[in-house]
């Protein structure tokens, strides 16, 4: 007994460790600055709040470093200094994938905010997404097709990325004993219209226009296939295009007396984890979970062989949950014709499905740990109390007490839900285009809430419209309720 006491004691130690060293999230100022938006202000605060954390190969969250940075980076329109970030964030996931194997049993003892930091699956699938937009920018358009065509490498794995996961959760004994088996999720997310459609414009650059063919009826695919991530109207452009492709060359369709000039905006913020406490209450042989500390709204019953009734345990688990948003409406003026952008992805729908898809693995994990370490706790616990008895000294009676507070505060310490993430990835994804004659044109973008009245205004300026040029515009904003 004195062993497990010894492993609390440690536990708490290396709680209390980690928050020393861990990486900062955002503030609430920083969130204020970001929304206002005040991007380069961000970036500094940010930073100096983070300034004495180095974001090494063993930091503990250097994928979330890389990430919030690179993406403020992009916002910031600093796209040099975005992918280098954004490609550190990938190198620091990959290297970490192989470390997060070997760390998962310790997340059996203490919780998953002790494992390093992994990404969640969207944002190692969009930072490629971003990086593409960096280099589109800097006319590197081979680049740009390599990033996407990473996109598609990553969501043909996903799946296969899930099983394992439950794989290795199943692989634990105490897992075995409650007579449950954790399954991934089949993922109704293998194919991203915005990706697809953006490698189409990269095709149609190089024009290769079957391969631009090829990822426009993906792209309608996508919508047709995958109704749990795209519930709203298809983009017209993508019918009318998708519709020219069925009856004539690729080359037809894609190519006129006119240029076609692409429009992409961002708008939102990605989605945020909140916990939410539930309750283990022990019976015979079993164990209750409960949304209630009495025991009552029960969730679910799970055999625990050997557990004792009378038993009382508290855990957290994380929540994905939107965040509102203003826009409602996004509206490109080329000159002064006016362009209505129309939405192209849900990056904020995919966050929240791709990580329920794993909900009832860190569901069984969290109660097998919680149980286990409450199981621990009460023993360690009831062992101090005898010891207790037998002592008629206050000071000593006293230190005992001390002892089981000890106790608690470690449980509580060390079973917490892990609210990590990234905080700068947009929400959803809009999109259009418009034939004009080549040429200079003035651009702005304008943001209109639920009213239509403008919210923001983003004017980009003199935009030249070049026979067989890229001819890419872009923007975002990010403004909340």
């Amino acid at each position: 007994m004195h062993k497990y006491h010894q492993i609390l004691v440690i536990m708490l130690f290396i709680n209390v460790s980690a928050c020393v060293i861990t990486y900062k999230a955002p503030t609430p100022k920083v969130n204020d600055l970001f929304e206002q938006p005040l991007t380069r202000q961000t970036i500094k605060l940010h930073e100096n709040n983070n300034n004495s954390y180095f974001p090494g190969a063993d930091s503990h969250d250097n994928v979330l470093y890389y990430l919030d940075m690179g993406m403020l980076h992009f916002h910031a329109g600093n796209i040099h200094k975005s992918n280098i970030l954004l490609s550190q964030a990938e190198r620091a996931i990959e290297n970490n994938f192989t470390k997060s194997i070997t760390q998962y049993a310790s997340s059996f003892i203490l919780d998953d905010r002790m494992l390093t930091y992994n990404a969640e699956e969207y944002e190692d699938i969009y930072l490629n997404v971003f990086k593409a937009l960096n280099y589109f920018q800097q006319n590197n358009v081979d680049a740009a097709g390599v990033e996407l065509r990473r996109v598609n490498e990553k969501l043909n794995v996903l799946q296969d990325k899930y099983d394992k996961m439950a794989d290795q959760i199943n692989h634990f004994s105490d897992v075995r004993k409650t007579k449950r088996k954790v399954k991934a999720e089949r993922i109704n997310f293998y194919n991203s219209a915005l990706s697809r459609y953006l490698s189409s414009i990269y095709y149609q650059f190089e024009k290769q226009y079957d391969e631009a063919r090829i990822d426009i009826q993906h792209a309608c695919a996508a919508f047709n296939q995958q109704r749990s991530m795209y519930n709203f109207n298809k983009p017209r452009y993508l019918t009318v295009l998708y519709q020219c492709l069925t009856r004539n060359r690729p080359r037809t369709c894609f190519k006129s007396k006119k240029e076609k000039l692409h429009l992409i905006a961002f708008a939102g913020r990605t989605p945020e984890k909140i916990a939410k406490t539930y309750y283990i209450v022990s019976k015979k042989n079993f164990i209750i979970i409960a949304r209630n500390q009495n025991g009552s709204d029960r969730m679910d019953i799970i055999p625990w062989p050997g557990i004792k009734p009378g038993y009382f345990f508290k855990f957290s688990l994380p929540h994905m949950k939107k965040r509102p948003d203003r826009v409602k409406k996004i509206v490109a003026y080329i000159n002064k014709t006016p362009v209505r952008l129309e939405k192209l992805e849900d990056l904020a729908k995919v966050a929240i499905e791709t990580f329920n898809v794993k909900k009832n693995m860190i569901y069984l994990k969290t109660i097998v740990r919680a149980t286990v370490k409450g199981l621990i706790a009460a023993n360690i616990k009831k062992n101090i109390g005898n010891k207790k008895q037998k002592k008629k000294n206050l000071f000593e009676a006293l230190f005992f007490e001390g002892q089981k507070a000890m106790v608690d505060i470690a449980m509580s310490a060390t079973e917490n839900a892990d609210l990590r993430m990234s905080s700068f990835f947009p929400a959803e994804a809009y999109s259009g285009s418009v034939s004009v004659p080549p040429g200079s044109y003035h651009v702005k973008i304008v943001y209109y809430d639920c009213y239509n009245k403008p919210i923001q205004v983003k004017n980009l300026g003199k935009h030249i419209v070049s026979k067989d040029g890229l001819n890419l515009i872009q923007s975002s904003y990010y403004d909340m309720y």
